[in-house]
């Protein structure tokens, strides 16, 4: 399930990363657009990499969005390992925003992370905006008028019944959005929301025309998702079974777009007793 919401994430960074940042208190927006993430060594940059025109900024700002289900303590060096790609790549440190969608436990993430070598001669250190959406009132987003803050809204803190709240979203939906792109929010709205409220009463809000809401690019996004998340346990799974793999192997896993093969090819990793048999299967 965990894929549904990263989907929905994604689509959210690529199609409404400005109500995203509002939530963060980034108002002075002028426009953006989504920068495609590039292979750098085996890894990727992340998904959440949006260049913004603000007010009174000459050049166009880096922001980075992380957005996480719950709090994890894993967080914080993710985050100081993306920022690290990309000032490597772009030659910039971005603005980072990571957005919390739920509570659980006492886990907080940090604002900052440290790294220091080994002889304490040289460190390094990022800090970012956290930002919990239980922490926030809905009512600070009302009226709503931005569509792109629909899914969110319903994860703020609601005083009250949340009906009223959940109609709003989807009124404003209904009357500023148009073709797929009024079936994906009310998608995704339904499926963010599931994490706080009830399930049935998500339905019987963002039914479409009294039918379940089905999101063609959201079910292909779930499913891109799902193949990421196989490639990249098979591929840090080669990691800790040979040590240093070339870069050609991960090359090769990331072009494999079956579910099955990629399965697989990870059984077939389990018994390997050689990088070159696995490489050798993969070829196949």
């Amino acid at each position: 399930m965990r894929q549904r919401y990263d989907a929905s994430s994604k689509w959210l960074i690529e199609n409404y990363s400005d109500a995203i940042l509002r939530l963060a208190g980034v108002t002075d927006l002028v426009s953006f657009r989504p920068m495609p993430g590039e292979v750098v060594q085996s890894r990727q940059l992340p998904d959440g990499l949006v260049e913004k025109v603000l007010l009174g900024h000459p050049d166009p700002v880096v922001y980075l969005i992380e957005i996480n289900t719950y709090p994890d303590n894993r967080i914080p060096t993710a985050l100081f390992d993306d920022v690290l790609m990309t000032y490597l790549n772009r030659g910039r440190v971005p603005e980072v925003v990571t957005l919390t969608l739920c509570q659980r436990g006492s886990v907080v993430v940090s604002p900052t992370f440290a790294a220091t070598s080994p002889l304490g001669g040289t460190g390094l250190t990022a800090n970012w905006r956290v930002v919990n959406l239980w922490e926030l009132a809905a009512t600070d987003f009302l009226p709503l008028t931005d569509p792109g803050l629909a899914p969110w809204v319903p994860l703020t803190r609601i005083d009250g019944p949340p009906e009223v709240i959940l109609q709003q979203c989807r009124d404003v939906i209904d009357e500023k959005t148009v073709g797929n792109t009024r079936v994906n929010l009310l998608a995704v709205t339904q499926i963010l929301g599931g994490l706080a409220l009830d399930p049935d009463l998500l339905k019987r809000i963002f039914r479409r025309d009294g039918n379940m809401i089905e999101s063609p690019i959201l079910t292909e996004l779930f499913m891109e998702k799902e193949l990421e998340t196989r490639r990249a346990d098979l591929m840090e799974f080669l990691e800790e079974h040979f040590g240093t793999v070339p870069a050609d192997v991960f090359a090769s896993i990331r072009l494999v777009a079956d579910q099955a093969r990629l399965k697989r090819l990870l059984r077939f990793a389990y018994s390997a007793p050689t990088l070159d048999e696995f490489r050798a299967e993969l070829a196949k």
